[in-house]
């Protein structure tokens, strides 16, 4: 047996509660920027976000949020530790297409932390995520901005754990073990940049497609959502892995490339893996806040989504 709140998606955020066999309760986490579908709020408000108060002020003292941006941080954390390992591990190989590799280790890696997390916190585990959501009007301020530090210190701790394990010389071997690096004889910061703008806005145009469109269910059901998620990431990664030479490619995550800087102590040029994802995040709110997946009715009542059924919500992550 479930049972959902009936706020909007602007109001106060809420949680499914679950009955299991053994009659506990076990909460999930409800906002509409969750990339768990049956875990999102059946109606949706027609206020533009900005207009609604709840959604700028509302929640920063529920316990709920902050357990759930506590997980955000720990996903944080393994899930850059684990990649810098992995990128590690390949450059340690001399794995000739290592671009290839990455994208693909990106793919199973990013479905499986979705999958872990989503019915605790959503699944964002990354800052341009959550901001962009925020912007888009679909995780609640304070959500958001909980989220974005723990997620963030989580990602400083993994860098300091990597820095620890290799060794300042390794680490500095793997730049830190992670892409966010180039060769300023084979490139520009400008061209750094606007391809970091541009895969940044990529990977949200399909992650929010594929994730978090209200609609996309009815095409890949509740539980594909996690994997298409990973999949993008995976193919946005590998298409900028290789194209110059001593230039790691797109990173699209400025808390990973935070823990890498913090491994290898060097943060040049450091601005690129903030402000371009920032910029991404902010084309993708507007193209999102301009053309949405819920259209206000003349009425100017709530529109109310299709609910997902009894098995979809107890078979979703």
């Amino acid at each position: 047996m479930s049972k959902l709140s009936e706020s909007t998606s602007h109001g106060a955020p809420v949680q499914i509660t679950l009955k299991s066999a053994t009659g506990s309760h076990p909460v999930i986490a409800c906002f509409p920027g969750s990339f768990a579908p049956g875990a999102r709020n059946e109606k949706h408000d027609p206020r533009p976000w900005y207009r609604c108060r709840e959604y700028l002020l509302g929640g920063w003292g529920q316990h709920e949020v902050w357990r759930s941006a506590v997980v955000e941080g720990m996903a944080s954390l393994m899930l850059v530790f684990v990649a810098g390992q992995i990128a590690g591990t390949l450059s340690a190989y001399q794995t000739k297409f290592i671009g290839v590799y990455i994208g693909v280790s990106n793919i199973f890696l990013i479905s499986l932390f979705i999958f872990a997390t989503a019915p605790a916190s959503g699944g964002h585990i990354n800052p341009v995520i959550t901001f962009s959501t925020i912007l888009c009007g679909i995780c609640p301020v304070s959500r958001g901005v909980l989220y974005m530090i723990f997620q963030i210190a989580g990602a400083a701790l993994a860098g300091g754990v990597l820095r620890g394990v290799w060794g300042l010389e390794l680490a500095r071997t793997y730049h830190g073990g992670g892409g966010c690096f180039f060769d300023n004889h084979t490139t520009t910061a400008g061209r750094v940049y606007l391809n970091e703008v541009m895969s940044t806005f990529s990977l949200l145009f399909l992650s929010y497609g594929v994730g978090l469109d209200p609609r996309q269910a009815v095409l890949s059901g509740p539980k594909f959502g996690p994997f298409l998620v990973g999949a993008s990431l995976g193919l946005v990664s590998f298409a900028s892995s290789g194209m110059i030479p001593g230039y790691g490619g797109a990173q699209m995550n400025p808390g990973r490339c935070f823990a890498y800087a913090i491994a290898q102590g060097d943060f040049s040029y450091h601005w690129i893996w903030w402000f371009g994802p920032a910029v991404g995040g902010i084309i993708q709110a507007i193209m999102y806040n301009s053309v949405p997946p819920f259209h206000a009715h003349e009425s100017s009542a709530p529109v109310e989504t299709s609910p997902p059924t009894e098995t979809e919500r107890s078979g979703s992550v």
